[in-house]
């Protein structure tokens, strides 16, 4: 409909009333087309809503009777249970929590209710966190000399006996089989642990399978009682001395129940030299490991976790069985004494994980022959400091190239080191397997100024994309970097290192501490879309964002 004012409209142009008398005539005929369209548009929508509340009739019966013929209603009962133990977690245990299985399998129907407590492998893994009791409160005694003091706690929460009932029942559904069982005391409210909880867990000794126990003296007291009779099924141990460790009349060689028969696994938290106190029988350990407690700080020495160097060669060589070994190894290390340290050739070993001072770690990679390596991790503590002078406690990056010519199997490497000079990265980099598959570097130089001058950052991937008949690390599938400074990769070489290698890469994770200089996402878009997992970010170094509403508290953006 052609209008007189078409060239105003869309404009800012005011009328005058002789025009806006006009515009209504105008609109007149426009008014009533509408509300006959309007009436049409009524009377149908009407129609439909009366076919679709039949529809939505029928399709309820449909569906009610479709649900009758589901293939999970005729699942036999042996099936189902598969299925439930399948949903477990695989590396933990369960928690009793109502969002995951098997608990969450018993709140779908009453059948899957009645069938997942009929089925105790389902209940034959538990983490339990002990948040402790209370101390119940001590009423002062007239009649006596001594004055008594009530403990100031808050009231008894009831959730606490709960856990200790859910625990009890849990185990209980487990029936006969066998148990994994993880223990962590909280130390948040610090009360006395459960005595009830410890009780329901060391009755069920026999049972054993696998345990973790992070936990306080009464735990490890009871632990000391046992002996490996009294555990014929275990297999691995995890061991976490909480709050006070070095408490008299406890050392690591009380713990006689850890040379059963059976286990092969052992890993302590914080056992430094008392590592080899543990009266286990090494020649069947397939598994050792010496961690560092969960909050400790490796940059330090004197911590209970650190092995000294001979300590570990000495334990590594009593484990003849040996596939995974994880050691926290000291700072203090004389290199004088290279020499007068034995070398240990395992033909067995898989997997090395260490940690600690750069000297030990270069030195006992100097002193093992392990050519059957899939996976190597290193993290190298920045080293320590001796009054106010501080120390760099240095790597030797030629030991690692020449331990790697001696791993041809490697599959995974994994350095996290703030000591690293990034001119050696290279040089690494060329003499890794051509097997490898996963690679992770995090060099943090963050803190690398309180103890030497960091160096000039290299473009350490350049030397792997230089043509050549040879490419460099070309089965990679694993590619994790996180590298200080603003020349460290430039993304034109990220670029070319990604699509050299497209037909393996599965996964890349970039961490840059700069600003970007070029997007290459989407050059890289067609391999993202056939499945490579690609994350980059760039966070520069000392930016600070400025904004005119600093300061103004009733402002949210």
């Amino acid at each position: 409909m052609d209008s007189p004012f078409a060239a105003k409209l869309g404009t800012n142009y005011c009328p005058t009333a002789e025009e806006a008398v006009e515009i209504q005539a105008f609109l007149a005929q426009p008014l009533r087309q509408m509300k006959s369209l309007d009436r049409k548009i009524a009377e149908l929508q009407h129609a439909l809503n009366k076919l679709l509340e039949e529809r939505e009739g029928l399709g309820s019966i449909v569906q009610s009777h479709e649900a009758l013929l589901s293939s999970i209603r005729r699942m036999p009962a042996d099936m189902m249970q598969e299925i439930f133990l399948a949903c477990l977690p695989t590396h933990r245990n369960c928690v009793m929590d109502a969002r995951e299985a098997p608990l969450l399998l018993g709140r779908i129907c009453s059948a899957w209710r009645a069938l997942s407590l009929a089925t105790p492998r389902l209940w034959a893994s538990l983490h339990i966190v002990d948040r402790g009791e209370p101390p119940q409160q001590v009423e002062s005694q007239p009649d006596s000399d001594i004055e008594y003091v009530p403990w100031p706690v808050a009231p008894q929460e009831p959730r606490a006996a709960l856990v200790e009932d859910a625990v009890r029942e849990w185990l209980e559904r487990a029936g006969h089989c066998p148990l994994s069982i993880s223990l962590q005391y909280d130390l948040e409210l610090g009360y006395p642990p459960s005595q009830s909880i410890i009780q329901t867990i060391f009755s069920l000794a026999s049972r054993w399978r696998h345990i973790r126990f992070a936990a306080t003296a009464p735990a490890f007291q009871e632990l000391a009682q046992l002996n490996a009779a009294d555990v014929p099924e275990l297999q691995s141990v995890g061991l976490q001395y909480k709050a006070g460790w070095g408490s008299p009349g406890f050392t690591w060689d009380t713990l006689s129940f850890i040379a059963g028969a059976r286990i092969k696994a052992v890993t302590v938290h914080g056992a430094g030299p008392g590592l080899l106190e543990l009266p286990v029988e090494w020649t069947r350990l397939t598994v050792l490991s010496n961690l560092p407690f969960p909050d400790e700080d490796l940059t330090r020495t004197g911590d209970y976790s650190r092995l000294e160097i001979e300590a570990g060669l000495l334990a590594m060589s009593r484990c003849p069985q040996l596939r995974s070994l994880s050691f926290v190894l000291t700072s203090h290390f004389d290199i004088t004494s290279v020499g007068q340290l034995p070398f240990v050739d395992h033909h067995l070993l898989q997997t090395l994980h260490l940690s600690g001072g750069g000297t030990a770690l270069s030195t006992l990679l100097e002193r093992i022959s392990v050519p059957q390596l899939k996976g190597l991790e290193l993290v190298t503590a920045m080293g320590d400091s001796w009054g106010s002078t501080p120390r760099r406690d240095s790597f030797s990056e030629p030991s690692l190239i020449r331990f790697l010519a001696t791993v041809p199997l490697l599959e995974s490497l994994s350095l996290t080191t703030g000591i690293i000079d990034s001119s050696s990265l290279p040089e690494i980099l060329l003499h890794l397997p051509r097997s490898l598959r996963h690679l992770h570097i995090n060099a943090d130089k963050a803190h690398a100024s309180m103890y030497y001058a960091a160096d000039s950052p290299v473009d350490f991937l350049a030397s792997l994309v230089v043509p050549g008949s040879t490419i460099p690390l070309l089965l990679l599938r694993d590619f994790d970097i996180a590298i200080a400074g603003e020349e460290a990769i430039s993304d034109e070489t990220l670029l070319q290192f990604i699509t050299a290698r497209a037909s393996t890469l599965k996964r890349v994770k970039i961490c840059f501490e700069r600003a970007m200089d070029c997007d290459i996402r989407e050059t890289l878009s067609p391999l993202i879309e056939n499945g490579l997992d690609f994350a980059v970010t760039y966070t520069p170094p000392n930016i600070h964002k400025y904004s005119p509403w600093t300061g103004l508290p009733d402002v949210v953006l």
